[in-house]
C-alpha cells in the first residue's frame, strides 16, 4: 500500500513515517508540509493508495485539501489527524462529511512533545485503520457526489423484510465511515411531530459526539439529535447519541443512564451496551440498523434483540466504508441487508405508519 504523508510539522511527519515503515506491506511514497503540495502530487498522476492528513496546514488547510482531492480521486481512502478541541472536533466532523474516511486524534498519537510516545500510539491507534482500507480494494463515492437534498419528498422503496409490526424505537449503531453514512440518512428523514425515537451509538471520543450531534440535527428535517443525558426520558422525533466515552444504556423505566465501565469490544461507547440493554428493558416492537464500521460491535447485542422479535437490518458491504460491523451482523443470520440509500426510506415508512 502506497502512503502519502500530509502534516505541516516535520517531527510528526517523521514519527509517522517511521511507524508506517515498520508495518508490513506499507510504502511511503511522499511527506508533504501542506495540502496543495499533495493536490498537485496528485495531478500529477502518482499513484497513491492512501492519504494520512493533518487539518492544521499553512497554504492549503486538511478541509479545502480533502475538497480539492475528491475533485481528483474519490476513492483514495483519507485519514485525518484531529486535536481534541472543540474546533477540532467541528473541523473532524465537516471533514468526514467533505471525503475524509476516517480520523486520528494527535492526542491519541502523543502529539509532537515525545517521538516515542507518538511511535507507540501511532502503531496502536494508525496502523489499524491503515491495514483495514489495506484490505479494501474500493470505496464508496464521497457525499459530496449526492445532492444535499430531494426537492421532492423521496418515495419509500420496499425493503427485503416485511415489518408486520410497526417499530416504536430505532437503535443504530456506526463506526468508521458512519458520519458520513449518517449524514446521508438523516438529511431524509422526512419532518413529523410523532417520529419514532432513535439511540444512536457512533464510535467517537468526546466532544466529536456532540459536535456530531449538532450536524445531523440541523441537517435533519425530522429529528432533533442531542447527546444523552442521565434521565432522559425517550421523546419522539428525537435522536439520542451515546457521548463519547461513555456506554449508553436504556433502563427499566426507559430513562436513559450513562456509564464508564470498560470497554466492549474495545470501544465506549459500546453498541452491544445499548442494544442489550433496550432488549432487556424494552417491551414494545424494535427495529436495528447497524451501519459501516470496523470491528464487530452490535453483532451480540443483535443476537438479544433478535430474540425479542425485533426487525434487524445491516449496511449492504458495497455502500460501507469498512464492513466490519455489518459483516458481523451479517454473520448472526437475525439481519436483513439493506442499501444505504433506503435506510432513510425504511425509517420514513415506519414513522408513517400507524
Amino acid at each position: 500500500m502506497k502512503v502519502l504523508i500530509v502534516d505541516d510539522s516535520v517531527v510528526f511527519r517523521m514519527a509517522i513515517k517511521q511507524a508506517l515503515e515498520e508495518a508490513e506491506g506499507v510504502q511511503i511514497v511522499g511527506t508533504l508540509s501542506n495540502g496543495q503540495l499533495a493536490v498537485d502530487y496528485l495531478k500529477r498522476g502518482k499513484e497513491v493508495d492512501l492519504i494520512t492528513l493533518d487539518m492544521e496546514m499553512p497554504v492549503l488547510d486538511g478541509l479545502a485539501t480533502i475538497k480539492e482531492i475528491r475533485k481528483i480521486n474519490t476513492k483514495v481512502p483519507i485519514i485525518v489527524f484531529s486535536s481534541l478541541t472543540t474546533m477540532g472536533a467541528e473541523k473532524t466532523i465537516d471533514a468526514l462529511s467533505s471525503g475524509a474516511n476516517d480520523f486520528v486524534t494527535k492526542e491519541e498519537t502523543g502529539g509532537a512533545a515525545s517521538i516515542e510516545k507518538s511511535l507507540e500510539m501511532i502503531r496502536q491507534s494508525l496502523i489499524p485503520k491503515i491495514k483495514v482500507f489495506k484490505s479494501r480494494t474500493s470505496l464508496p463515492v464521497p457525499s459530496t457526489q449526492i445532492p444535499e437534498k430531494a426537492t421532492t419528498p423521496s418515495v419509500a422503496r420496499p425493503t427485503s423484510i416485511t415489518m408486520a409490526k410497526k417499530p416504536h424505537l430505532i437503535v443504530i449503531a456506526s463506526s468508521t465511515g458512519g458520519p458520513d453514512a449518517l449524514s446521508r440518512i438523516f438529511k431524509g428523514l422526512k419532518e413529523g411531530q410523532d417520529n419514532v425515537p432513535i439511540l444512536l451509538v457512533q464510535h467517537m471520543p468526546p466532544v466529536f459526539t456532540e459536535k456530531l450531534a449538532e450536524m445531523l440535527s440541523k441537517n435533519s428535517p425530522g429529528y432533533t439529535v442531542k447527546e444523552g443525558k442521565p434521565g432522559d426520558t425517550l421523546k419522539a422525533s428525537t435522536c439520542y447519541l451515546a457521548p463519547g466515552d461513555y456506554h449508553m444504556i436504556l433502563k427499566p423505566d426507559l430513562t436513559i443512564s450513562l456509564n464508564q465501565k470498560d470497554k466492549v469490544c474495545y470501544v465506549r461507547p459500546a453498541a452491544n451496551c445499548l442494544f442489550e440493554s433496550v432488549a432487556d428493558n424494552y417491551n414494545n416492537q424494535i427495529a436495528s440498523f447497524i451501519l459501516t464500521g470496523m470491528g464487530d460491535d452490535g453483532a451480540d447485542g443483535l443476537k438479544k434483540l433478535a430474540a425479542k422479535g425485533s426487525y434487524n437490518f445491516y449496511q449492504d458491504e458495497g455502500s460501507c466504508t469498512v464492513f466490519g460491523m455489518p459483516g458481523a451482523a451479517m454473520r448472526t443470520g437475525l439481519a436483513n441487508e439493506i442499501e444505504l440509500e433506503k435506510i432513510a426510506d425504511t425509517i420514513n415508512l415506519i414513522n408513517s405508519r400507524l
